[in-house]
């Protein structure tokens, strides 16, 4: 009886065990191990440290390998933020497999395994902007600190560092689809790339970039290859719409919102024409108070405001500047001190800067509110 209870209690530690045995294992740590937050927990993750399902996963100065049960690989880099939103792997059963991970921040690099060689469908890699598809194959996914999101597809091959001839002798290049709720691109040469600006706007199309894999990383945030700047330019280009000499009836009838429109843009600088130093300090904090008074009792004859940014004003001492990708919000207080901040045209952003404690200008591009930005400058 005793010898009966004593295996009844052995079978109940071994499942007990087995239930909650980890999804994945960190196999190598560079430098400062990340920390691993699980529910209320927080760990350090070093070499042999298990990973669990909706573990995630934070480096500062170092970065981590983790392959998961199925064979899949991540590698994420410095300053990243990696989620695992869902992990099933049953080797016996193909079909039950399934993987979902949330890139949330910084450069995450991505081999697939068992479970997205035996049905990709069952694979999803998410960031802030975009969905990942994968077909058994590598890539990188680099996402700033807007949520932008930029994508490279990599050869899977045996060894690293392998010259371009050897790549193409030797390795295997997949497919991924990046989607999101404005379109869809694949890729699938060596090394092409798109970038995601927002969830509704597509992704760019494909590029080639001249770069070596070790040379991907969070770089890409701080100078992105100039092939992705150019497929972007592009894109904003291929929206404006065509007209020619021919097209224009010049028997229509003016358009005054397009002339009020027009008004307001002109009060826009770029880059190498704006002087911050250059202002009335005293003349811009009135005209603030004036500002914030008719916007609290109402002004009937405010003049019309533009879509681009509906609460600018240029007496409030924020110079605008506006191109074809981003638009730049700066600002100088009487200390000379400037705030700037950078979001992309097509996103809808609410920007709040405040400078010497007290003085706060508020702008939306677009409608606002998707995405909030505070600046506090003293």
């Amino acid at each position: 009886m005793v010898q009966a209870t004593r295996r009844l209690i052995w079978a109940t530690l071994l499942l007990s065990i087995s239930a909650h045995a980890a999804i994945g294992t960190i196999t190598e740590q560079v430098n400062n191990p990340p920390q691993i937050q699980r529910a209320k927990t927080t760990l350090t993750g070093s070499k042999g440290t298990g990973v669990d399902m909706a573990d995630a996963i934070t480096t500062k100065q170092g970065k981590v390998g983790i392959v998961f049960a199925d064979d899949t690989k991540v590698q994420v880099n410095e300053n990243s933020k990696l989620v695992i939103d869902e992990f099933v792997y049953d080797p016996k059963n193909k079909d039950a497999g399934k993987l979902a991970l949330n890139m949330a921040s910084g450069t995450v690099r991505y081999a697939s395994g068992a479970i997205a060689h035996n049905n990709p469908n069952k694979v999803a890699i998410n960031t802030p902007t975009a969905t990942v598809a994968v077909r058994g194959t590598d890539f990188t996914a680099t996402v700033d600190e807007l949520g932008s999101s930029t994508f490279i597809l990599l050869p899977s091959c045996p060894r690293k560092n392998m010259l371009p001839d050897e790549i193409e002798r030797y390795c295997v290049t997949g497919k991924i689809d990046v989607m999101n709720d404005a379109g869809t691109v694949t890729l699938d040469q060596a090394f092409q790339a798109t970038k995601v600006s927002a969830r509704n706007v597509a992704p760019t199309r494909p590029v080639t970039l001249h770069l070596t894999e070790d040379a991907i990383g969070n770089m890409l945030i701080l100078a992105p290859p100039q092939e992705i700047k150019t497929a972007q330019q592009r894109q904003q280009a291929e929206k404006l719409p065509a007209e020619s000499a021919l097209s224009q009836d010049f028997l229509k009838g003016v358009d005054l919102s397009s002339v009020l429109v027009a008004e307001n843009n002109q009060v826009y600088t770029n880059a190498l024409q704006r002087n911050l130093l250059d202002q009335d300090f005293l003349e811009s904090m009135l005209q603030i108070m004036n500002d914030q008074l008719a916007a609290e009792f109402g002004n009937l004859l405010a003049a019309p405001k533009n879509q681009l940014l509906p609460d600018y004003r240029k007496s409030s001492g924020v110079e605008a500047t506006v191109d074809a990708i981003s638009v730049q919000l700066c600002r100088s207080d009487a200390n000379s001190n400037t705030s700037c901040v950078t979001t992309p045209k097509g996103q809808n952003s609410t920007i709040v800067q405040t400078q010497s404690g007290n003085v706060t200008i508020t702008n939306r591009i677009n409608a606002g509110g998707n995405t909030f930005i505070t600046t506090k400058q003293n």
